[in-house]
């Protein structure tokens, strides 16, 4: 990353490190919601709060204009780009949990116990000679 952009060496450093922090999460983030490993992006969930607290604290303790508006214009693509892909991971999870709910109702049983405290053999549903030979 270019460094000139910096004029208060400590303060625009913190802000540009947090960018910079920030930006990396989020491109390893996107990486692994668009190849779909749910599990290593909800593993940087934690890292990228961290990461975007420390953008806001030197958000609040420097000037904007410490960071090159290059850097500040890709952490706003980064992050749009993550909002599609978190919703995209959204709806896919939905449609998985769905389809269980779905397997789960369609194979529950209507079943309940016997006078033995036994379970209940499955009710014999009609059969249609004609239709099963």
């Amino acid at each position: 990353m270019n460094m000139e952009f910096i004029n208060t060496p400590q303060k625009g450093g913190q802000m540009a490190a947090a960018v910079e922090r920030l930006s990396l999460l989020l491109r390893e983030e996107n990486a692994a919601l668009s190849a779909m490993d749910f599990a290593r992006a909800g593993g940087l969930l934690a890292p990228k709060h961290a990461a975007a607290d420390a953008l806001a604290a030197a958000w609040r303790a420097a000037e904007p204009d410490h960071v090159a508006p290059e850097a500040m214009q890709a952490l706003g693509l980064l992050a749009e780009e993550n909002r599609q892909l978190l919703k995209r991971a959204m709806r896919v999870q939905r449609r998985v949990l769905d389809m269980v709910a779905r397997a789960a109702k369609s194979s529950h049983r209507a079943g309940g116990y016997g006078s033995a405290g036994k379970p209940a053999a499955a009710p014999v549903r009609p059969h249609n000679l004609v239709s099963s030979a």
